[in-house]
């Protein structure tokens, strides 16, 4: 790694710590945003589920480990979960909070350099993460999880895009939020992608349904469930999607 990506790597290492670091999540407000597109969320959920059964599975940017300890209960299901992240805050936590569910044995978090994994090929059936790959180089990323990946795994991630101009204008009016050197992805970014798997899946979440995080409570569900189906129809267009907010990437390698 040159020294140029080195140091992408050290200020993400240095956001991520100081954001773990803290009682509170700095990023709470924003999960009314994240809220008009847990649909696409919880389709990941229930893919990662499906696929975890029996497999050896990798957590890609395992955060404190919520995900995949609490919410999906992994270490239940899967033969063997290992989390990466950058924080080794995170990492800390996530430990901690496999200890504490009594987990230690299925489930273990190391703090990892996404873009040079230690584990040797074809360690694992699955691959998954959300809102991790936007923050690294692609082709180191796709090239890594390629690798890891047993012939015939799957990879699979929820990730936010980069072509809506409205988006991309709040964006850049909130450069606080977020690292400096993140990067939501492009259509191009999955001819990439191609290179390093045999199939590249990909659906579109949140376009009209982000407009109920703006409404009153009140009328948050309806404007939801309204928007939602709009999506439904609007998403499947060509071209069109590429303005969703965010995308759920499934990879098969070959």
């Amino acid at each position: 790694m040159d020294e140029a990506r080195r140091n992408v790597v050290d200020r993400e290492r240095d956001f991520h710590n100081e954001r773990f670091a803290q009682e509170e999540d700095p990023r709470r407000h924003l999960d009314k945003w994240y809220w008009a597109i847990r649909h696409g969320a919880m389709q990941q959920d229930a893919q990662v589920k499906e696929l975890a059964a029996g497999a050896d599975v990798l957590e890609y940017g395992c955060s404190t480990g919520g995900w995949s300890l609490d919410a999906l209960q992994l270490p239940a299901v899967c033969r063997s979960l290992v989390g990466i992240d950058i924080s080794d805050i995170a990492v800390e936590r996530a430990n901690k909070r496999a200890r504490q569910l009594g987990a230690a044995n299925t489930a273990r978090f190391l703090a990892m350099n996404a873009e040079e994994m230690a584990f040797p090929d074809e360690s694992f059936d699955l691959v998954y993460g959300r809102g991790i790959i936007h923050h690294l180089d692609l082709d180191r990323c796709f090239a890594e999880v390629s690798r890891v990946l047993r012939p015939g795994g799957v990879a699979s991630f929820f990730e936010p895009m980069g072509h809506n101009p409205v988006l991309n204008a709040y964006r850049r009016r909130t450069p606080d939020i977020r690292t400096p050197d993140e990067h939501p992805l492009l259509v191009s970014d999955f001819a990439l992608a191609r290179r390093y798997f045999a199939d590249v899946g990909v659906r579109y979440f949140g376009l009209f349904s982000v407009a109920s995080a703006m409404v009153p409570a009140g009328a948050r569900a309806f404007a939801y469930s309204a928007g939602r189906g709009v999506d439904a129809l609007v998403l499947t267009l060509p071209y069109v999607n590429r303005f969703a907010w965010y995308a759920l990437i499934t990879l098969v390698k070959r």
